[in-house]
């Protein structure tokens, strides 16, 4: 199966390339590709409060509020200009030399921030319209950004971040990036029965299907036990738990599963089928984070469809970003083989695989068969 998932990794960077995607190192230095599209200022984008929000120039000192906008940046290649952090963010390779101005207890430390003089501040749902009206009464550019849904709700904030700050071609990238890992494991995992599966957090809290991880639990070849029976987030009923039975259970890394009989006599329990995620990776609405907890939820729940070769590297794909910089992903080629299978979820499908694949299919094929 690991030389499969090598074939399946292979056939997705060819259908990259069929949707006008090369596969090539990024050229960090190249400002063309880090500007790609129409990614010019002055920029003018209505925020999650219903504001217009306009940046004249490009925020050079960008603050965030949470760590996934903080992860975001990281990735889409805006790192160097965040001043200001929340404390979950402290993860980052380099965020801990960087002042929190949202704490863990003491919320938003507003006089920090101020002092900070940042060009842009980037606040999540979880900070009330209230607190971002006083931001602004304070002088500070706020945009306040919705909580995603889905996993392609997460490609969209990416695009929406990479306009505000100039990375247009960063965020494309990283977009490409996750849409190509999604779509390696849902292609994987299409054939493999479902299993439920019910993710737990905080002491019997738990995702309904109208969130991004029940998106991430869907992709990764399960189904969402409660998705019926749970809105958004909210505390499950042990009841509900021991009823719905699921035969899996994740859980993040910080947060074990809860010691109550409910959950001691499901399946998942019973069988030791439960997965921990990495708690950075799972509950931040993040590209990083979508790529990481699809990919760990699925090799342990399908691990002869999905494997570590599977993984398709941030090196392997490129993306370049149409007019306006609001492209969030590559566009896949239609199927036309019979064994090509679109993916579902709005990720992309699988193409034609070109004579040139053929033969390096095969090359694959011989090397597997010396190395077993």
């Amino acid at each position: 199966m690991r030389l499969a998932s090598m074939v399946l990794a292979f056939a997705l960077v060819a259908t990259l390339v069929a949707g006008g995607v090369a596969p090539t190192a990024m050229a960090a230095d190249s400002s063309a590709q880090r500007t790609g599209g129409d990614c010019s200022f002055p920029v003018t984008r209505t925020d999650a409060t219903g504001t217009a929000v306009t940046l004249t120039e490009r925020p050079e000192r960008i603050a965030t509020l949470s760590p996934s906008a903080a992860q975001t940046l990281w990735d889409i290649g805006a790192r160097d200009r965040v001043v200001g952090v929340s404390a979950f963010a402290g993860y980052l390779d380099g965020a801990a030399s960087r002042p929190v101005v949202n704490t863990a207890s003491g919320g938003i430390q507003s006089e920090r921030l101020v002092a900070l003089d940042p060009d842009l501040v980037i606040a999540p749902d979880t900070i009330s319209n209230e607190t971002v009206d006083t931001l602004r009464d304070q002088g500070l550019t706020v945009f306040a950004m919705d909580s995603p849904a889905t996993i392609e709700g997460v490609a969209d904030a990416t695009t929406r971040l990479g306009r505000l700050t100039g990375e247009c071609a960063g965020a494309a990238e990283t977009n490409a990036w996750m849409h190509a890992n999604v779509a390696v494991v849902r292609e994987a995992v299409a054939d493999e029965p479902r299993p439920t599966a019910l993710y737990v957090f905080s002491d019997g809290w738990t995702v309904g299907g109208d969130t991004f991880i029940s998106d991430v639990l869907t992709a990764a070849g399960t189904r969402n036990v409660v998705a019926g029976a749970v809105s958004g987030y909210a505390r499950v009923n042990p009841e509900v738990v021991r009823e719905r039975d699921p035969a899996w259970i994740v859980h993040n890394s910080r947060d074990g599963i809860p010691d109550g009989t409910a959950y001691r006599e499901t399946t998942a329990v019973r069988e030791n089928r439960t997965v921990a995620v990495n708690v950075n990776y799972l509950n931040q609405p993040a590209p990083r984070s979508i790529v990481r907890a699809v990919r760990t939820v699925a090799m342990a729940v399908h691990p002869d469809a999905v494997d570590e070769a599977s993984y398709v590297p941030r090196s392997a794909v490129t993306a370049t970003p149409a007019a306006g910089g609001e492209t969030a992903a590559p566009t896949a080629a239609a199927a036309t083989t019979p064994t090509a299978r679109p993916t579902t979820g709005g990720a992309p499908g699988f193409g034609v695989v070109t004579a040139a694949l053929g033969m390096l299919i095969v090359l694959l094929v011989a090397r597997g068969c010396r190395h077993r």
